[in-house]
Formats: C-alpha cells, sequence, structure tokens
C-alpha cells in the first residue's frame, strides 16, 4: 500500500506518486494540470489546504485516495 502523508506539499507527493495528478485532478483540483501550477502553487499546497480552498470535504478526498489504494497519514486541518 502506498502512504501518502497529508502534511507534504503536493508537488512531492506528484513526485512520488504521478497518479495523484490524475486522481486529484478528478476530484477538484483541476488546476493541478494547468501549465506551471504544480511546480509554483504546488510547492505550498497541501492536500488539506487545497480541499479548503476549494471547499471540497477532506473526508471526500481522503475517500478516493483510499480507494485508489493509498494509505493517508499526516492529518492536518
Amino acid at each position: 500500500m502506498k502512504e501518502l502523508d497529508l502534511s507534504r506539499c503536493l508537488y512531492d507527493l506528484v513526485q512520488q506518486y504521478p497518479e495523484l495528478r490524475e486522481i486529484m485532478a478528478d476530484n477538484g483540483f483541476a488546476a493541478i494540470n494547468q501549465p506551471g501550477m504544480l511546480q509554483t502553487a504546488g510547492r505550498y499546497m497541501t492536500i488539506p489546504k487545497g480541499a479548503q480552498m476549494k471547499k471540497i470535504q477532506l473526508a471526500t478526498i481522503i475517500n478516493v485516495l483510499e480507494e485508489a489504494g493509498f494509505l493517508v497519514k499526516g492529518m492536518v486541518k
């Protein structure tokens, strides 16, 4: 099982798990596919921060990630 730490920035997580980019884009984070977005905002944006900005329930994102085979750790508010 792939361990995903929610306290890490999205850029680092996508570098470790490239499939995460598509999962996030399909679940409300479409901006992740815009040129340069991951390399700039993604370096400081975490999944919890992004979910809050997009008004997406973090629990929903966690469920999607777990269904995709990730073990979600590092719960951050």
